[in-house]
């Protein structure tokens, strides 16, 4: 009689047994219980969104909102068409009933208030939420975790492998080493910056580029100086960042103002492509990988058919998009 009661009780436990899954650490270090088997998948926001969709798009049952434009150009219809959730509004998220969340932050650079941040969210809502690491020197290791996480490592693997790529090429040239001096153009005026130190600005430390601008920085990372205070530091090379009529290269290559620059007089000025997204930042995620693709180009640290071939790549493994020749013109002309 007692074996049979605990038979049956054996058998009632096993969805509840099966429903614990197993406790993983996240790369934050946090320990999260999460399902045996994942099938349903929500990034927590726009820079997740385009992190784990090269690997995981099948099991993404909806994309964070973020505003994006639905005639993005060089992306596949598949993400264009995917459900937008917003992850601020838990019963969005609770509807929608994913399995885990995931959420790409700057795991060294961020405080634990916005760690608390997170596992609160997802304490009020009562899902797993695993944070990965953003860092760009470190999405090889991001992608493996996920892989590991997802169990799509043949996926996984063949991201990591492109990044690593990437990692050795940047090794393996002769850096500037301070040699030019750069500034990044942001807004109308083109006078709003990410001076030295900036996150928005790291791909000039890893390439060995000498930031033009020191200056005090606001909460989102950007400065925002005179035309004199520029005219004093007269930087070799300006990159215009924005989307449509935000981005000042049209006016830093035109108005008067701009011309006495030596970056100007010597025809160094540069609109950052970005379709889909800005190859410099905005969001800061995988698409930065392909600013310092096409900063090693400009920098004669490998050949431009180099930087054509590899950004051509990316494309076709991030963005599920085959790149033709006369649209990689279309996204570097300026």
């Amino acid at each position: 009689m007692l074996k049979r009661v605990i038979g049956i009780w054996f058998l009632l436990m096993i969805p509840y047994l099966s429903a614990m899954g197993k406790e993983v650490i996240d790369m934050a270090g946090r320990k999260v219980v999460i399902p045996d088997k994942i099938t349903r998948v929500i990034p927590f926001d726009n820079k997740t969104n385009m992190l784990l969709y090269p690997i995981a798009g099948d099991k993404m049952i909806a994309k964070a909102w973020a505003g994006e434009n639905a005639s993005m150009k060089y992306i596949s219809d598949e993400y264009l068409a995917m459900k937008e959730v917003d992850l601020k509004n838990a019963e969005e998220v609770l509807k929608v009933n994913p399995d885990v969340i995931i959420v790409g932050t700057f795991v060294n650079k961020n405080t634990s208030n916005e760690v608390n941040r997170y596992t609160k969210f997802a304490q009020k809502i009562n899902k797993p939420l695993i944070i990965v690491d953003l860092e760009i020197m470190n999405l090889d290791k991001t992608y493996d975790f996920l892989g590991n996480l997802l169990g799509l490592e043949k996926e996984s693997g063949e991201c990591s492998e492109f990044i690593r790529t990437v990692y050795s090429e940047v090794a393996g040239m002769k850096k500037p080493a301070g040699e030019y001096s750069v500034y990044i153009a942001n807004a109308e005026s083109g006078l709003r910056t990410a001076p030295q130190g900036s996150l928005h600005a790291q791909l000039f430390d890893i390439l060995g580029l000498k930031n033009a601008v020191v200056a005090p920085m606001d909460a989102k990372g950007f400065s925002v100086i005179t035309i004199e205070q520029l005219m004093a530091v007269n930087p070799d090379y300006i990159f215009c960042m924005g989307k449509g009529n935000s981005n000042p290269y049209k006016s830093v290559k035109d108005k008067k103002v701009w011309s006495n620059l030596q970056a100007v007089k010597s025809g160094q000025i540069y609109k950052v492509p970005s379709d889909p997204f800005v190859w410099f930042d905005m969001p800061p995620s995988i698409n930065r990988l392909c600013g310092l693709i096409w900063f090693c180009g400009i920098f004669n640290m490998h050949e431009s058919g180099n930087t054509q071939r590899m950004i051509t790549d990316f494309y076709r493994i991030f963005y599920k998009y085959n790149l033709t020749e006369k649209e990689y013109g279309e996204l570097i002309s300026r």
